[in-house]
């Protein structure tokens, strides 16, 4: 058993880790965008089989770029541990940036409504 570079390649799968925490997000608004139903059950399932495909050929990517040694458990710990990091950190920033980008939509929307409403009735007025 080859015990060099362990920590190096534990680090590196940390970070691949939480880049696939970020890619996950990613495809959760994609899931919001295309499905319009939190039941739908099609997009939900579809885009996780493709989150699981795409972090499986990253995973066997950078195995080979960066030549990790043979399969170890500690590896797959450091995508999970690496996803858990993203959680518990980045996610929450996303998610109240998310929030506040809906919030500022959601008002503009709601002016572009009401003018629309009003120069209607200004038409209306004329006529």
């Amino acid at each position: 058993m080859d015990s060099r570079n362990q920590f190096y390649v534990f680090c590196l799968c940390l970070i691949i880790g939480v880049v696939g925490g970020i890619v996950y997000d990613v495809l959760a608004c994609v899931r919001v965008i295309f499905g319009k139903r939190r039941k739908d059950k099609i997009v939900v399932f579809s885009t996780d089989l493709l989150f699981s495909v795409c972090f499986a050929i990253v995973c066997i990517g950078a195995s080979f770029l960066f030549h990790f040694p043979d399969f170890r458990v500690y590896m797959c710990i450091g995508y999970a541990v690496g996803g858990i990091i993203y959680l518990k950190t980045l996610h929450i920033l996303v998610a109240f940036l998310k929030k506040v980008c809906y919030n500022i939509c959601t008002k503009m929307v709601e002016k572009a409504k009401k003018a629309r409403k009003n120069s209607q009735k200004e038409v209306d007025i004329i006529i």
